[in-house]
């Protein structure tokens, strides 16, 4: 039987936390997906009552939607505390058939040095915060929060950096492999480094990166800005994904 893009999806929402817990429990029901207590994911109305006794349940983590699930979404509306965030998520079926150039304009893809390592030639944490503030000014957050996030990353991420001549970094981009699937995001240009085919690359290479750490199938959520690269790159939208986070 041929893999859907969306079955892809659904086996990659769930796999990351199969590698990182001793003991996940993974709900696979129709229509829901996820991991107890942690991420749940409403992929159709089909599952609506169990998503329901899910998201009503004791210590639910995050909570998405596709919007292939329009009753899921409409519930997840209504709820007090709750506030949601939408992009397209993506799925690009075979990373081996990937092909594109380096970064132009004389940049160098770097590692981002999340722990004590010494290396001279990796970029900092708070340069590539730096960079994706930059990228999105209007987002609500600061470089602290950013470096916070980056450094609790698990180990099976892998973050990087397009640098200048000068070492001086303008583009990120990283890959969270799990198995035979792998993550890509914290894709981001400053915005004068833009239409230059930056992300294209980076995105290219974080792609072969993961490959060469044994993935076979990638994910991502895209913005609008970054809609049509990654489709130029072969990843297919299956629809809206909608992330519903309690709030503070």
């Amino acid at each position: 039987m041929v893999e859907t893009a969306l079955d892809i999806y659904l086996d990659a929402f769930v796999a990351p936390r199969r590698h990182e817990l001793d003991s996940p429990v993974v709900l696979n029901a129709p229509g829901v997906r996820g991991v107890a207590l942690i991420r749940l994911l409403g992929s159709d109305d089909s599952g609506y009552d169990r998503f329901v006794a899910e998201v009503n349940g004791p210590g639910r983590g995050v909570v998405f939607v596709l919007d292939q699930a329009p009753r899921c979404n409409e519930f997840m509306r209504t709820q007090p505390g709750w506030s949601g965030h939408s992009e397209m998520a993506m799925v690009l079926r075979d990373i081996q058939a990937v092909s594109g150039s380096e970064p132009p304009n004389g940049l160098v893809l770097r590692p981002v040095i999340r722990g004590s390592a010494d290396n001279e030639q990796a970029v900092s944490l708070k340069r590539a915060a730096d960079v994706a503030i930059a990228s999105d000014p209007s987002a609500p957050t600061s470089p602290e929060e950013v470096i916070s996030w980056l450094s609790g990353l698990p180990d099976s991420v892998r973050v990087f950096a397009a640098v200048d001549q000068k070492g001086i970094a303008h583009a990120t981009a990283a890959c969270h492999v799990f198995g035979e699937y792998t993550q890509i995001f914290f894709v981001s240009t400053e915005p004068e480094w833009r239409r230059r085919g930056i992300g294209h690359a980076m995105t290219v290479g974080v792609l072969r990166a993961a490959a060469s750490l044994g993935a076979r199938h990638a994910i991502l959520h895209a913005t609008e800005d970054g809609l049509s690269v990654y489709k130029r790159i072969g990843f297919e939208p299956i629809g809206m994904l909608t992330r519903y986070s309690r709030d503070e």
